[in-house]
This record gives C-alpha cells, structure tokens and sequence, in this order.
C-alpha cells in the first residue's frame, strides 16, 4: 500500500522541536532580545511605510531561548541547520530553505563566527555568516566585495564592539539610564560616533522593554537598515514585501 502524503520536511522538523520559525529565507541570531527588537523595528516601519520587512518569505529567530541561546547555540545550531538546508530541495531541484546566522560583534563573536566558518567550508563569512556592524551595507556582489564595503563603511568605529542595542540612538539610551542608573555595569566606550555599553541582565531586559514603549521610526532607524541589509543578503528586495 502507498501513501500519497507528502515526505517529512527534516528541516521542518527540526524547526518544530526547536521553536524556529523557519521561512524560504531565514537569519539565525543569538538571542530573543535580538528577535524582539527587529520585530519592534519592523512593525514601526510597517506602520510607516505599509510594507514587511519580516515577511512570509523571511524570518528572524534565535538560536535559542536563555542560555541555549548566544555564540555557544549559534556555533552548535547553525551549522547543522545549514548543512540540512543544503540538501532540502522543492520540485524544481532548488533549495527550499537558506539559512544565514548572524553574531554580535563582540570578542565571543569574532571567535565564533571564524570557528563557524572553519567549520564547514561552505560557510564563508559576509555569504552565509555575518557579524552585527553598526552599518550593515546592502548586498555588494561577492563576499570579497561586501567585506570590504562593511570594513569602509565601518572604519571609523575602529574595533568597538556591537550588539543590537548599539544601533540605537545614544538619546533614546541615556533617557532609559537617568531612570535606571544600575542598568550599566562600567563605563561605555567610544570611538568616533560609536559607543558600546555594558549592559547588566537587568538592565539589557529593562531597556528592551523601555524601547518596545517609547521608540519612534527615526529610533529605530538602525535596526531597520540592519534589516534591510539582511534581507538583501538572502536574495530579498531590502525595502520589505507588500503585504
């Protein structure tokens, strides 16, 4: 007897254990703040503009929740997630799903994202790995190219550091600290326009919910072209899907 049913998505179901919304295109990052403000983002530009930036062809989820999550879940996850991918295909021989990770850019990062790549050698840094930049330039042609295209756009922020609560705006942040001064565990650092706090666990959740309530467009502009900058690292217009 035969069954007409379709054949079980492998990567479906990893996904379904996992929790990952998986789309045609996808970006695993560390952690659910990262998710949460790129969907605050995306909803504000909604608003704005009426198209999708997380779209039913694109989405965004970590590699984890708590402690499952960070450098340690995407060097353990998206390895395998991409090897799977790599096999899945639809009807017409093409690949079903493609995945690409994104770290922060910071020390665990940097080490995370070269051990990635010596990993597989078909993961190749600004092609399927990337590392959050303040500016995250459109999709340039080559990994050579965008590489160096992210290096110049990026060359006067030196090597500070970058997490996502870097993209927003320095205002928006010292309003939340004047109302939560044990929110940063020792002094920012700067170089050029950029700064990067040292956030406490505490102090990471209340700014994140602080945000989700008071951000505008023109605060979330960073994390808006970051998006941007994504989707067109997977093939997507970066101005959003029409709903």
């Amino acid at each position: 007897m035969t069954s007409d049913a379709p054949p079980i998505s492998v990567c479906d179901w990893v996904a379904a254990q996992r929790g990952w919304k998986l789309r045609k295109r996808n970006v695993m990052v560390e952690g659910t703040s990262d998710v949460a403000y790129m969907e605050m983002a995306a909803r504000l530009y909604r608003t704005a503009t009426g198209r999708e930036l997380l779209s039913q062809d694109f989405s965004v989820f970590a590699a984890g929740n708590g402690d499952e999550g960070g450098t340690y879940g995407v060097s353990e996850r998206f390895p395998s997630l991409f090897d799977l991918a790599s096999l899945e295909l639809d009807a017409g021989g093409n690949r079903r799903y493609r995945v690409i990770a994104l770290l922060d850019d910071d020390p665990m990062g940097r080490v995370a994202t070269a051990g990635i790549a010596r990993s597989d050698r078909r993961i190749v840094e600004y092609e399927s790995i990337f590392r959050l930049r303040r500016v995250l330039p459109l999709r340039a042609g080559s990994a050579k190219a965008l590489a160096e295209k992210t290096k110049l756009a990026n060359s006067s922020y030196g090597t500070l550091e970058c997490t996502i609560e870097d993209l927003l705006p320095d205002s928006l942040c010292d309003q939340f600290i004047k109302s939560a001064p044990h929110s940063i565990c020792k002094p920012p650092l700067k170089t050029g326009s950029g700064v990067h706090r040292y956030w406490t666990l505490q102090g990471k959740q209340g700014l994140l919910r602080f945000v989700s309530q008071q951000a505008t467009i023109e605060d979330a502009e960073g994390i808006i072209n970051a998006l941007r900058a994504l989707r067109s690292y997977v093939g997507l217009p970066p101005d959003g899907a029409t709903p």
